[in-house]
């Protein structure tokens, strides 16, 4: 990982990059699996709580008009972000592809 804060997850994500926000953007695109994006998913995955949630890590500064999350709070929308790249990861696994440590869960 280049940059250590690319792996906080933050929202709103504002100009601000995220291995989150950047992965939300190849299942938006609905692309195929690439096996360089593993490093990342293998972050997302190792994030999520026994709740099945994740937290908001980081907050960057700006005017907001109301609170929606609080700093190391489960965040809804967070959640949804990673579910939907999970559910995208699964989805672009090609059928014959040997499954990878991320797809297995092993560490």
């Amino acid at each position: 990982m280049i940059n250590p804060a690319w792996t906080r997850f933050s929202f709103p994500p504002r100009w601000h990059y995220d291995i989150l926000h950047a992965l939300d953007h190849f299942q938006d695109a609905g692309a195929a699996r690439d096996e360089r994006l593993c490093e990342a998913m293998e972050i997302v995955k190792k994030r999520r709580k026994e709740d099945g949630r994740w937290v908001l890590q980081n907050r960057y500064p700006g005017k907001v008009f109301f609170e929606m999350e609080k700093l190391g709070q489960p965040s809804r929308w967070n959640t949804l972000r990673a579910l939907r790249i999970l559910q995208w990861w699964e989805r672009s696994q090609r059928p014959g592809t040997p499954r990878t440590k991320v797809d297995t869960g092993e560490a």
